[in-house]
């Protein structure tokens, strides 16, 4: 993920190489099944220099036919500026689908840009960080004891961070937050969608809230997201995604946890918090096609803002972002895909970002 200047900039490189290798199927009860994926990635960007990694994604058979397949993904990248990141990343479903867990498991080596805190930051003006994060995160949906179309759910946050700021004259930096920042909520949502991997039909509303206490670990903070998401299938074998996403942090909050995008699935191509305060919303569409083979493709269009509280939010002008990405299927019968998507924000740089599923 990186953005450049295209007035600043005369010239930039980019160098996507995303290839997939499928083996070690399983048909030995009549039917294939895919056991594992895995996709190298190569690229080039100004932020990172070199770039390369890999993704490892296992399958397991579900418990019963046409259920939901627990999966095991890892993946590890590094830069040539000293840059690393390994996750680790399990999916498992319980009591005939109506329980899912999650887990992540992430260490995080990573010089990253500030541009301030706010609505309008000037993309030429930032001050760079090292983060090294150990992050482990735990979440359980589960539709026990009500109509199918409701969820609810818990969710464990545990991280320890340490943080340093280069020296800047331009940019006022904030307090780095370095520690413990560990905490506890709940979800409730309304869930309708046919397919979490690539939906076509359907319909999300989701509610969140998080808590941070300085008992469990060295800050007190809370954080709120309210995601609502529509699918529909549209005409030339296409279906749409509409989505809305509000978050709200208050307390003591470390800069790296406002409320604002994260670059990759929500405003897509910009650095994480590009901008970022006490309160953000964001919309998106896209329009998504299968192609040939294992490909498919998708344009999208993205809108969003911050601001310290709800009147200041409102006020404030909207960021703008257009683009369109690739798709390659890790898994065809569980329509999993990575995507590469390129994106020009606010009429002025680019930006590119790498993942796994769908943006929303």
């Amino acid at each position: 993920m990186f953005q450049m200047n295209i007035f600043r900039v005369v010239a930039a490189a980019f160098l996507v190489l995303m290839s997939a290798a499928f083996g070690n199927t399983d048909d030995s009860d009549g039917e294939s099944f895919q056991r594992y994926s895995l996709v190298p990635v190569l690229g080039y960007t100004e932020e990172t220099e070199f770039q390369i990694g890999a993704m490892a994604l296992f399958f397991l058979k579900p418990d019963f036919d046409g259920g939901k397949v627990p999966e095991i993904g890892l993946t590890a990248y590094g830069s040539t500026r000293e840059q690393l990141q390994l996750v680790l990343e399990p999916y498992f479903y319980f009591f005939h689908d109506q329980v899912t867990l999650w887990s992540l498991i992430k260490y995080q080596d990573w010089i990253a840009s500030y541009f301030g805190r706010g609505n309008d930051p000037d993309i030429d003006k930032f001050v760079n960080y090292d983060r090294k994060k150990l992050q482990l995160g735990t979440r359980v949906e589960s539709r026990i004891g009500l109509p199918q179309s409701l969820k609810y759910g818990v969710e464990i946050h545990v991280e320890h961070s340490d943080i340093d700021f280069e020296e800047s004259e331009t940019i006022k930096t904030p307090d780095t937050h370095s520690g413990w920042r560990n905490g506890a909520g709940y979800l409730f949502g309304f869930d309708t969608r046919d397919n979490t991997n690539w939906t076509r039909h359907g319909f999300l509303m989701e509610w969140k809230q998080l808590f941070y206490s300085d008992r469990l670990g060295d800050y007190t903070f809370d954080t709120e997201s309210l995601d609502l998401r529509g699918y529909t299938e549209t005409p030339l074998q296409t279906s749409l995604a509409l989505g809305f996403l509000w978050m709200r942090s208050g307390g003591d909050v470390p800069f790296d946890m406002l409320a604002g995008p994260d670059g990759i699935c929500r405003f897509r191509g910009v650095e994480s918090l590009y901008f970022g305060d006490n309160q953000a919303v964001i919309l998106q569409a896209e329009v998504r096609r299968a192609l040939f083979w294992r490909f498919g493709s998708h344009v999208f269009l993205e809108g969003g803002k911050s601001g310290d509280h709800f009147s200041e939010l409102m006020r404030n002008n909207w960021h703008k972002s257009i683009g369109a990405g690739a798709l390659l299927a890790l898994n065809l019968k569980e329509n999993l895909y990575a995507r590469a998507d390129f994106s020009w924000v606010d009429f002025d740089h680019l930006g590119l970002s790498f993942y796994v599923r769908q943006a929303f």
